[in-house]
């Protein structure tokens, strides 16, 4: 079985500029014409998170445009995100003047993170813990992005 996570946005080229240039993702642009339309591909390790316009998917599934309409999408979800490079991001983000929520430093469990949304209101946890303690974890059953 495999996880894929699908986000409706507003703006796919807004969407793109985030995780791609701020985040530093590898974001796959599809425009190949299907019925679907145009949407973002990103692949985190076995998670596929599909970026698709809001109104696409309104269009395309009427369960959903009643959850849609119910109010922001991003309303109630975190995505988390375990980076390598955590104050390589945190300087991009900073450098576009991007709004941070705010920066945790958690000594008690060596874990460092950043809390930011994305411009469709998504909450992400940008994370990072020193490279002994990740290596110590133990593998296959992690939750790594």
């Amino acid at each position: 079985m495999q996880l894929s996570l699908t986000l409706g946005v507003t703006d796919l080229e807004q969407s793109e500029k985030f995780y791609h240039g701020l985040l530093g993702l590898n974001v796959e642009r599809d425009d190949s014409g299907l019925a679907c339309g145009a949407f973002l591909l990103i692949r985190c390790g076995a998670v596929r998170m599909v970026l698709q316009p809001l109104a696409v998917l309104a269009g395309r599934h009427p369960v959903l445009r009643q959850n849609l309409e119910r109010g922001h999408p991003g309303t109630g979800f975190q995505l988390e995100f375990g980076c390598p490079d955590l104050a390589a991001v945190l300087a991009r983000l900073k450098k576009d003047r991007w709004p941070l929520l705010y920066e945790l430093e958690d000594h008690e469990h060596l874990r460092r993170e950043v809390w930011v949304q994305d411009p469709d209101g998504y909450l992400l946890v940008l994370n990072e813990e020193p490279a002994a303690l990740c290596a110590s974890l133990p593998r296959g059953g992690g939750n790594q992005a």
